[in-house]
């Protein structure tokens, strides 16, 4: 009688301090997975350094990361992970970090070492900052060089690759979710089919310093626009008692902003990875950049948008950027021309491209 030795199942951990829950990048690629076969265990625990001070419960769940990189043939980060930096795995294990963004408009990691929006070098060292990954996943050669640098890897271990995200905001932008998507947001906001623009104002999170509005809307003439502000999670709740009443102004707290690119009309933001990922919407793109040089002091940039296709469309004054909708000629050829520098890999099913990849280690 012959043994069948049982061929032992695959597992794969998803570690997450992006959100309490699964981010949509965790949650389809993880859905692909077992639609594969293979074992998944997703811990998703948001933490922040203000929450770090005081969430002693966390040493626990760092503990329990630790337990499941050691049992795990591939572990998938989308951000720092202590245990899996600085604590000992299998030298079968392989780390792939996937970054909770498409893009490095901003500098992060090591790139900001030292930097008032950084961490100290001291304390960078000491928690062995995005040490030990064995790949790193990029959507372009561009952004593959901020990558190198902000985590200290090298141009080998770049895997060019897309997002899962990028299935999905083609899917709600352009494709097959779109109309359903659409039902959804106007059954929630029925005062948006109104025939007017709906304006999508998504800003990035900005550390010490909060993100007004005001002024933006302030330079839109409501009789034509709609304007929809998607604030950073980060400051949903502490500044929602500073959330200005205008009749044309919508703060949401219920849809994504990939959901939103299903509804708007013109896009606008900033340093956010936003940038990027909405040039796939193929909508008019604006950059509300009224504090560069602050920004670029304390955080600093990898961009240079004066630089870049989109250039005519960078704004720092409100005012004249509401002049430059009101004139309605946006050139999407430069916006085409944008997106094919940040993302420059085939777009077609980033969720099975990414999944082949992960399964192939």
């Amino acid at each position: 009688m012959t043994l069948i030795k049982k061929r032992r199942i695959k597992r794969v951990s998803i570690i997450s301090r992006e959100s309490d829950a699964r981010t949509l990048d965790v949650a389809m690629l993880e859905a692909e997975l077992l639609r594969r076969g293979i074992k998944v265990t997703v811990l998703s625990r948001l933490l922040t350094k203000e929450k770090s001070l005081k969430a002693l419960g966390y040493a626990g769940h760092v503990l329990r990361q630790q337990a499941e990189i050691l049992r795990s043939d591939v572990v998938v980060l989308d951000t720092y992970c202590i245990p899996a930096s600085m604590l000992p795995h299998r030298k079968e294990t392989k780390v792939v970090q996937i970054w909770h963004a498409l893009s490095a408009i901003k500098k992060f990691g090591w790139q900001t070492v030292g930097k008032e929006g950084g961490s100290s070098e001291k304390v960078a060292r000491l928690m062995r900052m995005h040490h030990g990954y064995d790949y790193v996943v990029s959507s372009s050669d561009i952004t593959a060089e901020h990558f190198c640098e902000a985590f200290k890897v090298e141009q080998s271990k770049i895997v060019k690759c897309g997002l899962p995200r990028i299935d999905y905001v083609k899917s709600v932008a352009l494709g097959d979710r779109r109309a359903d998507m659409l039902s959804k947001i106007h059954a929630a906001y029925p005062q948006l089919n109104n025939g007017k623009k709906t304006i999508l104002y998504a800003p990035t999170f900005r550390k010490g310093a909060t993100v007004d509005p005001e002024e933006l809307a302030a330079a839109l003439d409501p009789g034509k626009y709609d304007l929809i502000v998607k604030l950073h999670p980060l400051y949903r709740g502490a500044e929602s008692d500073a959330r200005h009443e205008r009749e044309n102004v919508i703060y949401d707290d219920d849809f994504s902003s990939f959901d939103w690119l299903s509804a708007a009309d013109i896009i606008i933001s900033d340093y956010s990875s936003l940038v990027i990922e909405s040039t796939l919407a193929d909508k008019p793109l604006y950059i509300y950049a009224y504090d560069l040089d602050d920004y670029e002091a304390n955080t600093g940039l990898n961009v240079d948008f004066s630089s870049e296709p989109i250039a005519p469309y960078v704004f720092s004054d409100a005012k004249e950027m509401a002049k430059a909708i009101d004139a309605g000629d946006y050139d999407l050829g430069a916006l085409r021309e944008f997106r094919d520098r940040y993302i420059d890999i085939d777009t077609n099913n980033c969720t099975a491209a990414l999944a082949d990849f992960i399964e192939s280690l």
